[in-house]
This record gives structure tokens, sequence and C-alpha cells, in this order.
């Protein structure tokens, strides 16, 4: 018996699971270093670990570009991004419909998983803990911005609304990473 599972040990082989910095310096070279901790927080590593057998097989710039998983992973972050973080001056006008929506919906309760009384709790919460909120005083937000609008906030969203929301929604100074459409 042990010479027959030596004997098929030959033809098993684990699929190679590529290292979210092995994907970076082929795919995202430009992605600063914020911005790829914030991809990884996200899950892009299980990402890879999960899609091992399918990127073997079908390569992994496929599954990247055609697959309904990779490419979301790759159409958020294959921008052109600038390397240091940049203070913006924007209305809550520059933030697109679609994000608008999404944070205000959220805040007013309207997804029940995320009820109206734990998000203001939340968002008290922030402006508490980061007073320059509204000033560029802050940890960096990340975001994707295509004719002067934000029309995704890639990590950062609930700091970008309780900026507006301390600020009674006029403009703010927004310490922000910047991406556009390559």
């Amino acid at each position: 018996m042990k010479l027959i599972l030596e004997s098929w040990r030959q033809y098993l082989t684990e699929a190679k699971v590529y290292t979210p910095e092995e994907v970076r310096s082929v795919f995202f070279p430009s992605m600063p270093d914020h911005v790829f901790g914030d991809m990884k927080r996200e899950g892009f590593g299980s990402f890879l670990e999960d899609r091992a057998d399918d990127i073997e097989e079908q390569g992994l710039e496929k599954i990247l570009t055609t697959d309904e998983y990779g490419k979301a992973w790759y159409d958020r972050y294959n921008l052109n991004w600038a390397q240091d973080a940049q203070i913006l001056d924007i209305s809550w006008e520059d933030v697109g419909v679609k994000e608008r929506k999404f944070l205000m919906d959220k805040y007013k309760g309207k997804n029940p998983g995320f009820p109206k009384a734990d998000q203001e709790r939340r968002y008290a919460d922030m402006m508490q803990r980061f007073p320059g909120l509204g000033t560029g005083d802050h940890e960096p937000v990340i975001v994707k911005m295509e004719g002067g609008k934000i029309v995704d906030i890639i990590g950062g969203r609930h700091r970008t609304f309780a900026a507006f929301l301390k600020n009674d929604f006029k403009p703010i100074k927004l310490n922000a990473y910047v991406g556009t459409a390559k």
C-alpha cells in the first residue's frame, strides 16, 4: 500500500498560490503601500488562495481580467495612483451619486443590516476619535476619481461620511490616496 501511495504522489501537486506581493509587482506596480495594505485587509490574499486551482488552470491574468470576482479586484485597484496622499477640497456634490446614495441610505438605516441607531453611534464615536475629520488632518482614505468627482471610496467610506456629517455637508478637506482610470 505504501508503494502505491508513493507512486501516486508524483501525480498529485498543489496549485501555486500567488502572494499579494507577487501580483502587485506584476499587475499593480504603481500602487502605494497604504493602498496595498488596504487591498490585503479586504481579503485579496484569501481570494488568491481560494482561486489557486482556477488561476493555475486559466492563468492569473485571465482570472483577473475576465472572471467576475477577479475582475472586481482588478477594476477596483488597477488605477493610476498618486504616490502620496493629497489633501482634496471637496463638496458633497463632488462625491458620485452612487456613493452618496449608499452612504446616506446606510446612515438613515435603510439597510436592515445596519440599524440607524448603530450608525449614529458609530459616526459619533468616529468624530470623537478623529477630531481632524473635514480638515484633512486624518488617516488617508482611498478614492477613485473621474472628472474631478469621487466615483468610488475604496477605503474610508465611514470616515469620509463622518467628515461631511461633522461639517453639516459643507465642503471639506479630505486626506486621500487618489487613483484615476488608466
